[in-house]
């Protein structure tokens, strides 16, 4: 039985180490995104569907040109 619960915390710790790690990655890629747009990660999720809007309507708009 120990060697299971001593099994069964490794998995863990290593579940939380791989939790971690991705988490280290995504926060690493937010702040290279905020950089690249020079906004504050505050404003990312606001400036992000703005630029999302503003493809539809270009593409749109073309799509009217093209016509």
């Amino acid at each position: 039985m120990e060697e299971i619960e001593k099994r069964d915390k490794r998995e863990k710790e290593m579940m939380n180490f791989k939790e971690f790690k991705e988490l280290s990655e995504k926060e690493k890629l937010l702040k290279k995104t905020t950089e690249i747009l020079r906004v504050e990660d505050k404003d990312l999720p606001r400036v992000i569907d703005r630029f999302q809007r503003e493809i539809k309507e270009m593409e749109s708009d073309l799509k009217e040109f093209r016509k």
